[in-house]
């Protein structure tokens, strides 16, 4: 007779919620099967005693709701998609104990410098303070999940080494971004209006001030010398009441499949992925780019980078020169000799199933 697998409920955004952390549970089930029986809970009503282990996956959004709740009633491992996740509790709050809500104000409190009481004076402080950006403070408020749970993985190692910094006793992990290896689809320029012969650069995921769109816009425009065959593809859904130019050479897809998604990220010459402000997130489609070996271009924050980066990686910083350092990446990766795209394997699926296995079992590798 087959040996009993141990029960694991992982918590986090169902199945047919619009979330990358819901298509990430959603792939990352079959890579749990071999070590664990799985229960994927996405809402209330569930005892998370009923396990024996128990992961939650914990982003910056009500829909991770369930998953903070279920830490606070039962300690387990934490993978922290975001590890500042203030705009989880702005948008819960309605959720949330009246404990929590006074520990959340405390913070906020402490960081802006000013008693805040209640939600409607921390409303009133923020529509006093339009400089304040209300969801990339530096609350510390990831003392929260980090203090509830056994142990913490992130997925880049960088801010696995800040995070172990800032709580010394903790068991804090990187755990590998992963990905699944794709392979290059025929006629997927074609599909979307895209010239065989173009140079595209795109953005890929939701678009929105966050991203830097409308700096990624500003410096296409300024780019004096650009290319007659250059494109810039924006591949994703708009946010943030984004406009998209009247320009031939920028081109939007609008939301996608999963499955044109992917076949993007291979069709396009360089992905510019960039981030501000930044809440302690592994970017998705950065770490696809990345894993295929496709030049990419970032944002100079190391910690949101899934691993140490190549040469056909460049990073530009935020500030007065932002632009125009934009500018100067992407004219270096216009001339850059091209190459196919080659995948890592690890970043594999498989490798990301022994990681995580070993940390909810409490393998000390």
């Amino acid at each position: 007779m087959s040996e009993q697998l141990p029960t694991l409920g992982v918590w986090g955004p169902g199945e047919r919620d619009k979330s990358g952390v819901a298509r990430y549970i959603t792939q990352s089930l079959p890579h749990l099967a071999p070590h664990f029986t799985t229960r994927r809970i996405a809402g209330p009503g569930v005892d998370p005693a009923a396990f024996d282990h128990v992961l939650y996956h914990l982003g910056n959004n009500a829909l991770h709701h369930s998953a903070f709740r279920a830490l606070a009633a039962r300690p387990g491992t934490v993978l922290l998609h975001e590890y500042n996740n203030l705009n989880y509790y702005y948008e819960a709050w309605n959720q949330l104990p009246a404990a929590e809500q006074q520990a959340v104000l405390a913070r906020v409190s402490a960081v802006v410098g000013t008693r805040l009481d209640t939600r409607a004076a921390m409303e009133r402080y923020f529509a006093d303070h339009p400089h304040v950006d209300r969801y990339s403070l530096n609350a510390r408020i990831e003392d929260r999940a980090i203090e509830a749970a056994t142990r913490v993985l992130v997925h880049s190692p960088l801010l696995a080494e800040h995070l172990a910094d800032r709580h010394p006793a903790a068991d804090i992990r990187h755990l590998p971004f992963p990905v699944r290896p794709l392979t290059p689809v025929a006629d997927t320029r074609a599909r979307h209006g895209l010239p065989a012969r173009a140079f595209v650069f795109a953005t890929f995921g939701f678009l929105g001030a966050y991203k830097r769109v409308p700096v990624i816009l500003d410096a296409w425009r300024n780019w004096t010398d650009r290319p007659a065959d250059a494109l810039l593809l924006l591949a994703g859904e708009s946010r943030d009441g984004l406009t998209v130019p009247d320009d031939t050479t920028v081109r939007h897809t609008g939301y996608l499949t999963d499955a044109e998604f992917d076949a993007l990220l291979l069709a396009a010459d360089c992905g510019i992925q960039l981030r501000g402000p930044w809440l302690g997130e592994t970017s998705g489609p950065a770490s696809a780019l990345i894993a295929h070996r496709r030049p990419t271009i970032l944002s100079d924050i190391p910690g949101m980078h899934p691993r140490r980066l190549e040469e056909i990686h460049l990073t530009v910083g935020q500030g007065d020169s932002e632009r125009a350092d934009l500018v100067a990446a992407m004219r270096t990766q216009y001339h850059r000799h091209c190459t196919p795209a080659a995948y890592d394997p690890a970043f594999s699926w498989p490798v990301w199933g022994e990681h995580i296995a070993a940390a909810l079992t409490g393998d000390p590798r």
